[in-house]
């Protein structure tokens, strides 16, 4: 089953004067259960194609469909059976691991019980279990910048398999 179909996808921007093509003529299946990434230089179009799969952006031309929604007909239907881990991730750099943890399993109203086996195992996973609750000298959270991102990647997987939304 494919997951995902781009055909003949377009976007075009205006500027001043001129019009610049970001994505020209691509097209593309992504099928249930495989692993699909994009790989170009900068100004490829790598980010407006992802942009215009999530609904951020209009597309010039062309058809998308993601989870069986016409993702310009469907834009809602969309948004719901995804989610998307962003290049920055969305979690607070005041915060201590485990206060960050907590505060994204209560805006996805996670039951207690399996918000703290939940953040307990992705603290586990990512080797903070023990710095779980540390701030440095400048009440900064105590870990590195590739742990911060594996926190953010692993609960929004946690989030996506929760809604049954991970392909």
């Amino acid at each position: 089953m494919d997951m995902i179909t781009v055909e003949h996808l377009k976007k075009e921007y205006q500027h001043q004067k001129r019009v610049i093509t970001a994505v020209k003529d691509l097209s593309f299946t992504v099928k249930a259960g495989e692993v699909f990434g994009f790989l170009g230089p900068n100004g490829a179009g790598k980010t407006s194609t992802i942009n215009m799969l999530c609904t951020l952006l209009k597309p010039t031309s062309g058809k998308m469909t993601l989870n069986r929604f016409n993702v310009a007909d469907s834009p809602h239907e969309v948004r719901r059976s995804i989610g998307v881990v962003f290049q920055d991730p969305s979690l607070d750099e005041k915060l201590t691991a485990w206060e960050n943890l907590d505060f994204h399993a209560r805006l996805y109203n996670v039951p207690k019980k399996l918000k703290l086996e939940r953040m307990k195992m992705l603290l586990e996973l990512t080797g903070l279990e023990e710095r779980k609750n540390d701030l440095d000298d400048r009440k900064q959270p105590v870990f590195y910048a590739l742990q911060y991102k594996y926190i953010g990647t692993l609960w929004n997987i946690y989030v996506n398999i929760r809604h049954k939304r991970f392909c």
